[in-house]
């Protein structure tokens, strides 16, 4: 009779995820590094998801060797302390994983809120993960007293004590809970922060599909609470544990794919030919009252822009060194208040648009 092993499909999800987000990750630190050439906390954060996420990998990989994934009495004896272990070591991975990839998507969220309520929402949905998270990690470490006795509870002679199941039980169906709704707002939040750009509706929409791409990793969160009971489960425990083990490895990977896809644009457009044959960018309108520093006036000004055709875009970024600048013509302009006593600025022929800030470019 064969044996039922499910290690296999643990192996196969694990593996799909870990080369997804090598990949994704790797993308991301590309377009960060070698065409915005900037790399930023969120970027830093995101390779250390995937350092995280490598050592779960790995960990999975060697619980599957010990017999995960296999009915108990198919598993030999001395090898289910060191599955025990590797599943102990999975937790906490899972949890710091967890954690690193959505203080990513939030922290790159954070750098284009525009208002108010929206950051205010973004800092206290990061506060509270990263609270509950620490909470988390030390109950996941030291459930057991002492700590060995997690993965000895079942060999012969071991003496100890460990939290009542219900407890442990209990503080893991409030992280995925939190997870999932941390996941939802991170995930949908996008939608709200594009609506007042100057882009067109098929722009907006490939963008806040794009930033909303975390709402995949909450999906996987959802489906992983129904197994979250095999967290404690005393019977066939290393064939059982299967499904939440992969539910959680998909959570994870999804996570960090996400999170890094949503930064890969500026490669996309360079694939496809660059910016000139994107509808959103022949017209632009721009509200000045934001940026306070503009060196003409503090009063509001409307402009509309077409893409200078006396100075092209790619012959001024590579004069200028910096692949984040582009100059435009001003096609027309006015001014919605005029004070007494007040003159008309000069406006530049050309100006540059360079992280949100219009200078004189010529």
């Amino acid at each position: 009779m064969a044996v039922d092993d499910r290690g296999p499909q643990l192996a196969a999800v694990t593996l799909f995820f870990l080369g997804l987000a090598a990949l994704t990750v790797s993308l991301r630190c590309y377009v960060r590094l070698y065409i915005l050439k900037v790399f930023q906390v969120e970027d830093w954060l995101a390779v250390a998801s995937m350092a995280c996420f490598v050592a779960y990998a790995t960990i999975v990989m060697q619980s599957i060797s010990y017999g995960a994934g296999k009915h108990l009495d198919v598993v030999p004896a001395e090898q289910i302390p060191l599955a025990l272990k590797a599943r102990w070591a999975g937790e906490l991975s899972y949890v710091v994983t967890s954690m690193f990839t959505k203080f990513t998507v939030g922290i790159f969220l954070l750098r284009i809120c525009s208002r108010a309520w929206q950051r205010s929402l973004l800092c206290t949905t990061l506060l509270v993960c990263l609270i509950y998270h620490v909470f988390y990690t030390f109950l996941a470490a030291f459930q057991c007293q002492p700590v060995s006795f997690y993965w000895l509870k079942y060999t012969p002679g071991a003496v100890g004590k460990c939290w009542s199941d219900d407890m442990v039980i209990g503080c893991t169906y409030v992280a995925a809970a939190l997870n999932a709704m941390a996941d939802w707002i991170l995930g949908l939040l996008p939608i709200a922060l594009v609506q007042n750009l100057g882009l067109s509706r098929r722009s907006k929409v490939l963008v806040s599909g794009t930033l909303a791409l975390g709402s995949i990793a909450s999906s996987a969160t959802i489906v992983r609470i129904p197994y979250i009971w095999q967290l404690t489960q005393p019977g066939d425990f290393m064939y059982e544990f299967t499904d939440l083990a992969i539910w959680s490895t998909a959570e994870v990977g999804f996570g960090i794919v996400a999170s890094s896809m949503a930064t890969l644009r500026p490669l996309v457009r360079r694939v496809l030919g660059g910016t000139a044959s994107s509808p959103s960018l022949r017209s632009r309108s721009f509200s000045l009252s934001r940026h306070r520093s503009h060196s003409y006036t503090s009063r509001p000004f409307h402009y509309s822009w077409r893409r200078s055709g006396t100075v092209a875009v790619r012959h001024s970024r590579t004069q200028s060194g910096s692949p984040k600048e582009e100059c435009y013509r001003i096609g027309s302009w006015r001014r919605e208040s005029k004070g007494e006593g007040e003159s008309e600025p000069k406006m530049p022929e050309l100006v540059r648009i360079r992280e949100m800030r219009v200078q004189g470019c010529g």
